[in-house]
């Protein structure tokens, strides 16, 4: 792997694991709240965390268009130095990559102010919408068009890998922590545990299905999902993610009723979620290297 397609690979991650955050976070505080945990509560630390994601996708937005002026052009990182501001205000692939970099940064914005409103939420949700959808633009997805079908199954492709790998990082490294599960009434994570599983299992149910439709698309056929590097790449995604179902499905079924119970039951839940989530930043790295590769039907 040269040079360019580890700066591609890496910074397409990187904005990537921001977005999730994002995602996890805005979803987590209405899950808190409607679980009755007080905003006041958790918004300092989801705040500063919410800081860092949001910068993290910012510049990882802005590396990875360096990266595709370098591939465009084919092309060393040092010779896409002088061709990297002409690649932002000509191409059409430029100007998306600059509204990515502006949602991300209007984001961050809006985390630097504060507040709590109402209004505050609506227009974190809409950049975070707005993110997704210049971002999926970016892709093989785009090349039909802002109307197309393609397009519109990888935005909600897009946001559904962001609410459920959120949810779960966000769950798992943040409301579930000993010392926060410790403030907390049992049945006040039970609570949260529960509508959080039923977000998460609508995520998963519109990533299986945009997923199928998004390889017909894509692969073409079973041999082409076999014999090139996109198709076994996407196989390798595609195990990560049916594992990271089977430990939800754990979860669900198995870990949820414990919970309720005891704090030990919290805490085998917690675990699971780790795991998981370690799973699923492995299908996301997947997911990266296929942006860095052409899918059979385009070659």
């Amino acid at each position: 792997m040269d040079q360019v397609a580890l700066l591609q690979i890496s910074s397409a991650l990187l904005l990537n694991v921001g977005f999730i955050w994002l995602v996890g976070s805005w979803f987590a505080r209405r899950w808190l709240g409607s679980s009755g945990v007080k905003r006041n509560d958790v918004e300092p630390a989801l705040r500063k965390l919410d800081l860092v994601a949001a910068g993290v996708s910012a510049v990882a937005s802005v590396v990875a268009l360096y990266a595709a002026t370098a591939v465009m052009g084919g092309i060393s990182l040092q010779e896409a130095g002088p061709m990297f501001w002409m690649m932002l205000s000509t191409t059409h692939y430029g100007h998306i990559g600059c509204l990515t970099i502006l949602a991300m940064m209007i984001l961050f914005a809006i985390r630097v102010r504060g507040g709590t409103s109402g209004a505050s939420d609506t227009a974190s949700l809409l950049t975070i919408v707005a993110f997704a959808i210049t971002r999926a633009s970016m892709g093989h997805a785009g090349e039909n068009g802002i109307l197309s079908v393609s397009l519109a199954a990888e935005v909600v492709h897009f946001f559904s890998i962001g609410l459920w790998t959120g949810a779960v990082i966000v769950s798992a490294y943040f409301v579930l922590t000993p010392q926060r599960v410790a403030t907390l009434a049992l049945a006040v994570t039970d609570r949260y545990l529960n509508v959080m599983s039923r977000g998460v299992m609508l995520a998963v149910i519109l990533i299986i299905g945009t997923g199928l439709y998004n390889a017909w698309h894509r692969i073409g056929t079973v041999e082409q999902l076999t014999r090139s590097s996109y198709g076994l790449t996407l196989l390798v995604k595609i195990a990560l993610v049916a594992c990271a179902i089977g430990l939800g499905g754990y979860n669900k079924f198995f870990g949820l009723p414990a919970a309720g119970r005891s704090a030990r039951g919290v805490a085998v839940v917690r675990r699971v979620l780790q795991i998981e989530s370690v799973l699923l930043l492995g299908a996301l790295a997947a997911a990266a290297i296929l942006t860095s590769q052409q899918p059979p039907t385009a070659i």
